[in-house]
């Protein structure tokens, strides 16, 4: 008997060591290196036109170019595309939300998309007297009322400077868990419900005597 309860007292500290460890993390185990990526060099695999290196390779945390997606490796693994906004790294802002909680990230309007920075930009500039600016860096947010960081490194840098462990992570994306089944009880009275009326079959007629 003894010995059952210290097995489970073991995996129970695994399991407490898991998620403490996760909660400690607050973004995915990728996303501090992609911040740090250089994209838009020359493919030194592909030497032909168009080979800069403007995407991210999740999987195997590599730049990679157009070429090294469609012909190599990186075939079917999940793929970022970088784009440039004031000679900035920028990622689309609907492509990042698959991955991390973009929420309270300023948006920019690159090429009719928006977009994201993956660091701040140079243009925004520092907040003067009380201007409304990025929590972390300073800069000047366009619209504060909605936004609080300029950049996704702002917001990470944001997350991790918290003290409180108690506060659960927001750049990684929680998933929600499935609904509980309905009760048996009431999955036996739909069905039942649902049950088409079965019509009484009328007696054989009897015809009245004669005499």
């Amino acid at each position: 008997m003894a010995k059952e309860n210290t097995e489970s007292d073991k995996v129970n500290l695994n399991t407490l060591d898991e998620q403490v460890a996760q909660r400690k993390i607050h973004k995915p185990r990728w996303l501090e290196a992609f911040l740090r990526k250089t994209f838009f060099d020359s493919c030194t695999t592909h030497p032909f036109r168009r080979n800069e290196l403007n995407k991210y390779c999740i999987n195997c945390n590599l730049s990679a170019c157009q070429y090294c997606v469609s012909s190599g490796p990186h075939r079917h693994h999940k793929i970022l595309k970088i784009y440039r906004h004031v000679y900035k790294d920028v990622v689309s802002l609907a492509a990042m939300e698959k991955y991390i909680d973009s929420s309270q990230i300023q948006p920019y309007k690159c090429n009719k998309r928006l977009v994201i920075s993956l660091n701040p930009l140079p243009h925004c500039g520092s907040a003067i007297n009380n201007e409304a600016s990025c929590n972390t860096c300073n800069r000047k947010l366009t619209e504060p009322d909605l936004y609080r960081y300029c950049s996704i490194s702002c917001k990470v840098a944001a997350v991790l400077s918290k003290s409180d462990d108690s506060i659960p992570p927001f750049i990684s994306i929680q998933t929600r868990p499935p609904p509980p089944p309905p009760p048996q009880e009431k999955l036996k009275e739909t069905s039942e419900s649902q049950k088409p009326l079965k019509r009484k079959r009328k007696g054989i007629p009897h015809r009245a005597p004669f005499f």
